[in-house]
């Protein structure tokens, strides 16, 4: 009988001890869960305070690429970027507003520098000709966009080609000018010797079906000169056809290069 209570009370101890465990064990699940939670807790606290703190926030904005725009117009543009959290910037967005408010802008991309600052890279349109339209003159880039409009020709633009009537409205700063044959004239200028664009005055489209494209000369002679196709040949036939009028003095009006196998000078 006395085994038998010893065996029970030893029994008893196993039980105790196991149920001991068990609730220890679930109060540490408890204690480790709660620790969790406020570790979790305090780090969101902290990730948040960090986050909206003045660490992010845009103190310094910084353009790159511009020649025409000073930096100071741009920034101008955007000015309320500064103070904006670096994680917030919507860089669409603020792209979008710089590249339609300045009309030289082809491109603008934002770049994020952390922890504080942006970087603007912008690539400015170049001016490729000029189009003439009544007593009106409008730089045109190579995308046929309206970059400026001015009364006169100005220094800085004196060497540029000047296409005459080949719109029929003014057009607006920023416009984009469809017509093809335009863009070409200034193509074809451009592949000209320099000894040859000295004898161009102008440029034109003739306002028939085919378009075609002509130059006058500073002596008031018109060349007419077609498409854009076959440049190369072109301009050789002409610098040749210079050359013969000029030495055997030659008067002429017109010179028709719109058929290139066969010339024609009248």
């Amino acid at each position: 009988r006395c085994n038998l209570m010893t065996g029970k009370i030893i029994e008893d101890k196993r039980i105790y001890s196991r149920r001991r465990k068990i609730i220890l064990k679930k109060w540490l699940s408890v204690f480790w869960i709660i620790v969790i939670i406020i570790l979790f807790g305090l780090a969101l606290w902290g990730l948040n305070y960090f986050y909206n703190s003045d660490y992010f926030k845009i103190k310094k904005i910084e353009i790159k690429g511009n020649n025409f725009y000073k930096s100071e117009e741009i920034i101008t543009a955007v000015n309320d970027l500064k103070g904006i959290n670096i994680f917030e910037v919507d860089k669409k967005k603020y792209e979008n507003i710089i590249s339609s408010n300045f009309a030289r802008l082809k491109d603008a991309q934002i770049s994020k520098i952390f922890p504080d600052s942006l970087v603007i890279n912008i690539k400015e349109r170049t001016p490729f000709l000029i189009l003439l339209y009544k007593t009106q003159y409008f730089l045109v880039d190579n995308e046929g966009v309206i970059l400026e409009r001015f009364a006169e020709i100005n220094e800085e633009y004196k060497d540029f080609l000047i296409v005459e009537n080949a719109i029929n409205h003014i057009p607006e700063i920023g416009e984009k000018i469809a017509k093809k044959n335009i863009l070409s004239a200034g193509d074809i200028y451009k592949s000209f010797s320099e000894e040859l664009k000295k004898s161009i005055k102008s440029a034109g489209i003739t306002m028939d079906a085919s378009g075609d494209i002509f130059f006058k000369t500073v002596d008031n002679k018109m060349i007419i000169y077609g498409n854009s196709n076959e440049i190369t040949k072109k301009n050789t036939i002409l610098e040749q056809i210079f050359k013969d009028l000029h030495n055997e003095k030659i008067y002429y009006s017109i010179i028709d290069l719109r058929i290139s196998d066969n010339p024609v000078v009248k």
